[in-house]
């Protein structure tokens, strides 16, 4: 798995640097997150969820999951939007890999397939919600992008995530208000926090 993790590694800052330079983000701070964070999501993530006992494709759908929503996070960051096309690979990446979950382990299709819708579809509902309630900050590209994580995820891990993504957002928030940063009236971006929520989460094995 160790060389798994190395050559997925590889290539995904192969095809990251790509996006992020044409996205006009490969600058000093997208730098920084982009190549320390691929460690802990790959070469880390792989050696603790392989204790977890996890199969391969599970491994790799957390991959992706984990390094799609670190690029996100990074274009969230600095242009407060998430681009649709990434959200519809992501979708796309997502039922090819739950096809592949069902020729696995037919015994389990059933179950395999309702996770996966429901955590798409109350994570988006649930998010949903949360707009009509908060009127602001919160957007369509963050519920799509909840939503996304969900289909990923299953419903029960996506709540895990969303407490964990929750709690970043306040400790930060509360700092940025005691030190001055940042006043009631700020937006702060969901990806990035999402990003840190679910890498936390998943490396945790919850």
């Amino acid at each position: 798995m160790a060389g798994i993790a190395c050559v997925s590694m590889a290539l995904a800052i192969f095809a990251g640097q790509y996006y992020l330079k044409r996205w006009g983000l490969w600058n000093r701070k997208g730098k920084t997150v982009f190549l320390i964070t691929p460690v802990f999501i790959f070469l880390c993530g792989g050696f603790l969820m392989e204790q977890y006992g996890y199969h391969p494709l599970k491994i790799f759908r957390y991959w992706i999951l984990m390094y799609g929503l670190l690029l996100l996070g990074i274009f969230d960051g600095d242009r407060k939007r998430i681009p649709n096309r990434a959200l519809l690979f992501l979708l796309a990446v997502r039922t090819c890999f739950l096809a592949a979950e069902c020729i696995v382990f037919p015994e389990f299709w059933m179950e395999i397939v309702l996770s996966a819708c429901a955590g798409l579809g109350g994570g988006s509902g649930l998010l949903l919600l949360t707009v009509f309630f908060a009127k602001k900050g919160i957007g369509m590209g963050d519920v799509k992008l909840v939503g996304t994580a969900g289909y990923y995820l299953g419903f029960q891990v996506l709540m895990s995530d969303l407490i964990v993504t929750m709690a970043f957002m306040l400790l930060v928030g509360a700092g940025g208000l005691l030190s001055k940063k940042i006043s009631l009236k700020t937006e702060l971006p969901f990806a990035p926090f999402l990003a840190a929520g679910t890498i936390l989460t998943l490396l945790a094995g919850c």
